[in-house]
């Protein structure tokens, strides 16, 4: 009858779910009433509980041919020894709480100058859990940011299996804190979260813009964690600082740590990642054809992956041979024709050549006098003579939107009685003039 029962419920879940939750899930006893499951690891024995309680509890009526009762007991595995409860639950193997992409691992992942800072600071964190905390990494979407994060998970699996490490999305932790709300058990959620895990691993923090009683369970969350010591990696699609909706105590602790962005990676990185991928998927693309898709699709890994895909997927079903040529056709890549310069970029060009600064340095942090005025200045001219808005105006000096309101107001004022600025601001609009050939200004 055991093993009918395991059997029963191992057909009614898939294959990962299986070996992430169950593999040490087994019947303890049978009795006239009550069925008693044990696993080796405490937090599993929650999670089950939670989770799968309804699954198992069908199971056992299907089993049975009538309702009865189960519990799920915690049984220390028989090839280690019992440890008190300070110390780590699972030494010999390590303590899966969520599943992860098997491929998402520090050996796969492509580096280059784009994403090579990022890249040492999660290894480092995999390494030494809770030295740089907390982690925030931040880019734009399919740059790698997902990849990174669970490969910290993988490391600590492999090299620390006594660290208890969860990796969830915000959306994942938003919905488990309403199911814990509905069904009474909110403290046994903080819990889980606060006092049962050694590392978290958060993705896609930006989802929980706007949300603010769910941003207050992360703050003491993070809080408690932080506070233990507990190693916290977050991953976003924008700077901790442009979080506009989020509660400003978060993003002051967002930005106590490591803040680290990844950017566009160059040509050769791409190359290097679509020459992977195909190994990945078994298949063979010449590198000239390779060579093409990181030129097209170097601004999101998951369209470059995509076009690869397509083209492996052509090549099997018509048994044809990929050229150049016809990757072109297939992918729909039409000659590139020479795009003028956006006026954003004009401008951008105009106020690095009249202050000598860098656009790095327009949209960075640099507090240089002339980068200073450069930007205010620009924002200025931005504002009232290209009509741009305040969210335009953000997104091309990497500000926030009160930030750039409350430089323009700033510059409004000096501009008043500083007639060096207006003088600038003259010359700005001569040159910016010229090069537009009168279209704006």
């Amino acid at each position: 009858m055991k093993e009918k029962i395991i059997e029963t419920l191992k057909a009614k879940l898939n294959r990962r779910v299986w070996d992430s939750w169950f593999s040490t899930f087994e019947v303890k006893e049978i009795g006239e009433n009550c069925v008693v499951f044990q696993v080796g690891n405490l937090f599993i024995k929650d999670w089950l509980e939670m989770k799968y309680g309804n699954l198992i509890a069908r199971t056992l009526k299907e089993v049975f041919n009538r309702s009865i009762d189960f519990k799920i007991e915690y049984a220390p595995l028989q090839d280690q020894p019992m440890e008190d409860e300070s110390e780590p639950l699972v030494r010999k193997r390590p303590l899966v709480l969520t599943p992860l992409n098997p491929i998402f691992t520090f050996e796969n992942f492509v580096t280059g100058p784009s994403n090579m800072f990022a890249y040492s600071a999660c290894l480092e964190a995999a390494k030494n859990p809770g030295k740089y905390n907390p982690l925030f990494i931040y880019g734009d979407v399919g740059l790698g940011k997902t990849h990174l994060l669970q490969a910290i998970g993988h490391y600590l699996f492999k090299h620390k299996p006594e660290l208890r490490v969860v990796y969830l999305t915000s959306e994942r932790f938003l919905n488990e804190l309403i199911e814990a709300i509905q069904r009474g058990t909110t403290q046994e959620f903080r819990e889980r979260y606060r006092s049962k895990i050694d590392v978290m691993l958060l993705d896609d923090v930006q989802f929980l813009i706007g949300k603010n009683g769910i941003q207050t369970e992360l703050f003491h969350t993070f809080n408690e964690l932080y506070n233990a010591g507990k190693q916290i990696v977050i991953c976003s699609d924008r700077d901790p600082q442009m979080l506009d909706g989020f509660q400003d105590r978060l993003i002051s602790r967002f930005q106590m740590g490591v803040v680290v962005k990844i950017e566009k990676p160059d040509i050769e990185t791409c190359f290097k990642i679509a020459q992977k991928m195909v190994m990945f998927e078994n298949g063979d693309l010449p590198e000239e054809v390779l060579l093409l898709i990181a030129e097209h699709f170097n601004d999101n890994l998951r369209r470059l992956r995509g076009a690869i895909v397509k083209l492996l997927m052509h090549k099997q079903i018509y048994n044809e041979e990929i050229d150049l040529s016809r990757a072109k056709q297939i992918l729909s890549i039409e000659p590139v024709k020479p795009k003028c310069k956006s006026v954003e970029t004009r401008l951008f060009d105009i106020l690095c050549e009249l202050f000598n600064v860098t656009p790095e340095e327009l949209k960075g942090s640099c507090k240089k006098d002339s980068a200073i005025v450069a930007r205010q200045l620009g924002m200025y001219v931005a504002k009232n003579y290209m009509n741009l808005s305040l969210r335009k105006i953000a997104e091309m000096f990497n500000r926030s939107h009160p930030t750039v309101s409350n430089t323009i107001q700033k510059f409004e004022i000096s501009l008043r009685t500083n007639k060096s600025l207006e003088s600038m601001l003259n010359k700005v609009k001569e040159l910016f003039r010229e090069k537009t050939a009168g279209q704006l200004l």
